[in-house]
């Protein structure tokens, strides 16, 4: 049987890989037709009142003052939406299949990112790296909701690529550019890649490429503006995107907090505003914040601490959704679990391997992978938000399967054993703190 796959070509792997996949996504979403609800049906209704010329708004009867549109994630996502219902009308079924390609060019962008970064082997590493990504349980459910994370984790990984090609070539002025407009529209889907801005600019500057630091800052900037100035023009303050941040920092922190968004059923934050609304939240909500790190601050680093564990904890995953119950519900949340173990446990062990060749290209890509947890330990922890540092994973798990499993004993060696037992660690430490929550999560799936 592997004499028969070793003879197939690699690029008709790859072709098989991501048709599979794009089947696999397609068929998910017609299967299960998932209607919005919460957060994906905000952005649905944003997007209907942007094509009915209403703007960037989720409840037109409200003055902006009140309307919640300013603490959604975006506008990026939403503008993608506007830009499919304008054309197709309210249609679910287009936003499926586009999500379902965005998934596939994300897998194949992966491919071409192991290509560049590993020399030898590269071809095999990419095949593996992209079919851990293309067959990832949490990323084909969550590309058949109108979530912004589909198309969030395509311009991370976009942006991924282009920094391994400004690596390779510093110098190219059209490569900065196309790089600073990706990520000015990677920022509109979600603010937290801010982070790799200073990453781009270290490696500009120790370069001394002052001109393309500056033109990277320039075109990231062009495409953000507008919609400052919009925001500016609404609200009289600087709101880079929306006032999801400053959503999360304070229902993050306070005594009711368990390190998600919600906690006891009450929401501080909305009990503010539909007595304040929203043109005071920015301040109103980093005053709380801060004044709770002072006033708690053994509290503060206990949620921190919560949020680390969840964040590299392996009972985390994304099964327990509304449309499911019985036994699809227990074969998503078991494929799930298994999916992140595997990813989390190779793709840590193939990143310390890697650091440890003390290669920079490695060393700056780990520091971008780290900026996902960095961002949410100080507010809140979801399993969907671990999604960004997926891509990653991927190719550090590419590697350490077609190159590092190849050494003899590899399981005893350091760059597996100290990831593993870490990461068995912090989900001993996790059932620990949840331990009522998984049983009662288990629960549901008899």
């Amino acid at each position: 049987m592997l004499s028969k796959l070793k003879k197939i070509p690699s690029r008709k792997i790859l072709k098989y890989i991501l048709i599979s996949s794009f089947v696999l996504s397609i068929a998910y979403s017609f299967y299960f037709r998932i209607n919005p609800v919460v957060d994906a049906n905000a952005y649905d209704r944003i997007a209907v009142n942007i094509v009915e010329g209403f703007g960037f708004i989720e409840d037109r009867t409200v003055s902006f003052e009140y309307d919640k549109s300013i603490v959604r994630a975006g506008p990026g996502y939403e503008y993608f939406l506007a830009g499919v219902y304008f054309v197709f009308g309210h249609n679910y079924e287009i936003v499926w299949v586009l999500q379902a390609v965005l998934h596939v060019l994300s897998a194949y962008i992966i491919f071409l990112i192991a290509k560049q970064l590993f020399k030898d082997s590269g071809e095999n590493i990419g095949i593996v790296s992209a079919a851990i990504f293309a067959f990832s349980p949490d990323l084909i459910e969550i590309s058949a909701m109108l979530m912004t994370e589909t198309l969030y984790l395509f311009f991370t990984i976009l942006i991924f690529y282009l920094f391994v090609r400004i690596y390779q070539d510093a110098g190219s002025k059209p490569l900065t550019v196309v790089t600073g407009i990706s990520m000015g529209a990677a920022i509109l889907m979600r603010p937290p890649l801010l982070l790799f801005i200073p990453v781009f600019l270290v490696l500009y500057l120790y370069r001394k490429q002052y001109s393309s630091s500056m033109l990277f800052l320039g075109s990231t900037g062009l495409i953000i503006l507008p919609w400052v100035i919009r925001n500016y023009t609404i609200y009289d303050q600087f709101i880079l995107t929306t006032m999801i941040a400053e959503y999360n920092l304070w229902v993050g922190n306070t005594l009711l907090s368990e390190g998600g968004q919600i906690a006891g059923g009450f929401n501080v934050l909305e009990d503010y505003v539909s007595k304040n609304g929203f043109f005071g939240l920015k301040q109103k909500a980093q005053m709380e914040f801060f004044t709770f790190i002072f006033t708690h601050p053994f509290v503060f680093i206990k949620l921190t601490f919560i949020r680390f564990i969840r964040y590299f904890s392996l009972i985390r995953p994304m099964g327990f959704w509304f449309y499911q119950v019985g036994i699809g519900q227990m074969i998503m949340v078991t494929s799930s679990l298994l999916w992140i173990a595997f990813l989390f446990v190779t793709g840590f062990s193939g990143m310390v391997s890697l650091l440890l060749k003390k290669n920079k290209i490695f060393c700056y890509l780990t520091v971008l992978a780290l900026t996902s947890p960095l961002v949410l330990l100080p507010t809140v922890v979801q399993s969907r938000y671990r999604f960004q540092i997926y891509p990653f994973l991927c190719i550090f798990a590419g590697y350490f399967l077609v190159v590092f499993i190849k050494e003899k004993k590899w399981w005893k060696k350091k760059e597996f054993f100290i990831p593993t037992l870490f990461l068995v660690v912090v989900s001993l430490i996790d059932v620990s703190f949840s331990l009522d929550k998984v049983l009662e999560r288990v629960g549901r799936l008899f």
